[in-house]
């Protein structure tokens, strides 16, 4: 059977593998894209038509989940005799005697339905404190237009009484967790989408592009560098005596290299902050171009550029974490929150730090959402390069690390998805601006663009979901607390 890949947070893998299974085992809890079901039959009076119902939702939203063998907590909070404080959905596994044909699968959903899909369906074990258990997972693909079912699809309950899942004609929608009957806007919507999914599969034929397609990058182009760099022979006397008693106070910024000293700043002037760490009359003034064609001068560039980053984010309340040029917000209480405008409110209050429970480490830290930020130069060009992730503190103050603190990242940072990536993006750069448009450095010689760089292509993403802002008192990331 062919596998058609599924996209998910950053990666294109098989939608029923074991990658995917065990991130939506994780995930445990239902979202627009996943359910957990305790069990299911296929037999001739079975409820068949009540996740045939998910089924027609998943594909006119754009493709879901359903695994088997998943108890909610609250219907029982029971495993091995003993209750499971930490899950909301139990895995408390399949009979072993459970199977479900594929085909058999395939053609009772296809019954009920006006245009076929083809549903992936697989039967896997995973070990339970030890014991293996047995579940099922059904990937619905997103359809290529919109599904409606031909016919009702009706089922008994316990009792024997007669229900109406769906009717025939309907058109069955993902709204939050609940499969319902789609809105006027939401049938538009879905028209939208099956029209790009038509898309996804013309371009695989082969057919021609015909989506212009707006992609931003996360670097921010530097529109405004001086011409020249200073160089300068320290003063052997006074260099070492200066540094150490007011290098705090510095409104320049400089690097040692080949034992001399490199700034942007005018160090011909005596009222220059390190007039008085330079020898005045081995001063030379050199072309900033000269020094980017050469790549040794080029890094020592790139290492003055970052210099004077910190130097900004010291000036805005930021904490700097020195092995990946790393920047991140203090946190002195139990939490931390800051108010910015992201793209599509007024306002908004971010978590930014909190303290936690990690079980790995058998204690408690602070996680923070963080931006490793580094100038690059890229196709003769000076960027400011983003990326979001995360750091851990033992106080709110001072980064840890270690083998253990990297497996609770990646715990973190694989619960976040492309939306919240790109929103941490936006926010970063809105805190590093000042809520400008554009960055200044150097007491102005350095101007770096907030707006991120972007490319226009003839191609279309393949699989889009629709992502929405999180709500204000929402954190991004959910955290488990010890009680």
């Amino acid at each position: 059977m062919t596998h058609v890949d599924v996209l998910l947070p950053e990666v294109s893998v098989d939608p029923l593998g074991d990658i995917i299974l065990d991130f939506l085992i994780e995930r445990d809890r239902e979202e627009a894209f996943l359910d957990f079901k305790e069990t299911l039959s296929i037999a001739k009076d079975a409820p068949f038509a009540k996740i045939s119902k998910d089924i027609l939702a998943f594909a006119n939203y754009g493709g879901g989940f359903i695994l088997l063998g998943f108890k909610e907590k609250s219907k029982s909070r029971i495993i091995g005799g003993e209750m499971d404080e930490k899950r909301s959905f139990l895995p408390i596994g399949l009979p072993d005697e459970f199977h479900i044909d594929q085909a058999d699968l395939q053609a009772k959903f296809n019954s009920y339905v006006n245009s076929p899909i083809q549903i992936q369906y697989r039967e896997f074990e995973r070990n339970i404190d030890g014991t293996p258990k047995k579940f099922a997972a059904i990937y619905v693909p997103a359809s290529a237009g919109i599904l409606r079912p031909l016919r009702s699809g009706f089922y008994k309950d316990e009792k024997g009484k007669k229900h109406a899942a769906f009717k025939a004609g309907v058109v069955l929608f993902r709204r939050g967790t609940q499969s319902i009957v789609a809105s006027k806007e939401e049938i538009a919507w879905i028209t939208r989408r099956a029209e790009r999914e038509g898309y996804r599969l013309s371009i695989l034929s082969g057919e021609p592009d015909r989506i212009h397609e707006v992609l931003y990058a996360n670097l921010f182009e530097v529109i405004k560098i001086p011409e020249v760099i200073w160089v300068a022979l320290p003063n052997q006397d006074k260099c070492a005596q200066h540094y150490q008693s007011t290098n705090a106070h510095y409104t320049a910024v400089y690097v040692f290299w080949n034992n001399r000293i490199v700034t942007f700043d005018d160090i011909s002037r005596s009222e220059s902050p390190l007039w008085s760490m330079i020898d005045p009359n081995s001063v030379q003034l050199e072309e900033l171009s000269a020094w980017l064609a050469d790549d040794d001068k080029q890094r020592v560039v790139i290492q003055l550029l970052n210099k004077e980053l910190r130097f900004l984010a010291n000036r805005l309340g930021l904490l700097h974490e020195y092995k990946k040029q790393k920047f991140y917000y203090p946190c002195v209480e139990e939490y931390r929150t800051e108010k910015w405008t992201p793209r599509f409110r007024a306002s908004s209050i971010l978590k930014v730090a909190q303290r936690m429970w990690a079980q790995q480490l058998n204690g408690f830290v602070f996680w923070h959402l963080a931006v490793i930020a580094r100038f690059a130069y890229l196709q003769n060009r000076l960027f400011l390069k983003l990326k979001p992730t995360l750091q851990l503190t033992d106080d709110g103050r001072n980064a840890i690390f270690g083998p253990k603190e990297g497996t609770v990242i990646t715990r973190l940072i694989y619960n976040r998805y492309n939306a919240s990536y790109l929103n941490s993006l936006l926010f970063w750069i809105s805190r590093i601006a000042e809520g400008k448009d554009n960055i200044a450095l150097a007491n102005g010689k350095i101007i770096i663009s907030a707006i991120p760089a972007k490319s226009e292509i003839g191609v279309g993403v393949l699989s889009d979901r629709p992502t929405f802002e999180p709500i204000e008192d929402t954190p991004e990331i959910q955290i488990e607390e010890k009680k």
